[in-house]
């Protein structure tokens, strides 16, 4: 009899399972809580601008609450804009500030500074299950065309 051990392709189809079991069992617990009046904990998103470029740790899970924070390293100033944000109320904190963006709000973080920008993305009604898709939401800086990156968000529907 073949053990996972003996079969690389079943170890990473096992692994893969059991991560994404992981998560849909902590997105039911979430929407349990949200639905039995809990708070349903802020799970954060890092981005550090440097070198011109976006350095991004952390994900986000459709209707969670979500944080991205965003530290600008870099000398100059720069923007901070995605399509995720449209039709979103975005709370922002720290030192960033907000401009129009084309079709959704854009930030702006001076040099040195953090700012912090709070949403919720979605509904925490339908369960996360193994089929949840992985989103890949596009960021770039309004001033600087070539610096882009994506943030990761988990939905809640079946693929």
């Amino acid at each position: 009899m073949r053990t996972i051990r003996d079969d690389p392709l079943r170890a990473v189809l096992f692994s893969t399972a059991l991560g994404l079991g992981m998560l849909s069992g902590t997105g039911t617990e979430a929407a349990n809580a949200a639905t039995a009046g809990k708070e349903v904990p802020e799970l954060t998103i890092q981005v550090t601008i440097k070198k011109m470029e976006f350095h991004v740790t952390g994900y986000g899970r459709e209707g969670n609450p979500t944080a991205i924070v965003v530290r600008n390293e870099d000398g100059v100033t720069h923007g901070f804009y995605s399509p995720l944000f449209k039709d979103t109320p975005v709370r922002l904190e720290g030192d960033g500030y907000q401009v129009a963006g084309k079709d959704a709000p854009s930030f702006r973080v001076d040099p040195g500074k953090t700012m912090t920008l709070h949403f919720t993305k979605g509904s925490a009604e339908a369960p996360l299950t193994m089929m949840s898709p992985l989103m890949r939401h596009v960021i770039w800086c309004d001033m600087h065309p070539d610096v882009k990156g994506e943030l990761f968000i988990i939905e809640r529907r079946g693929g």
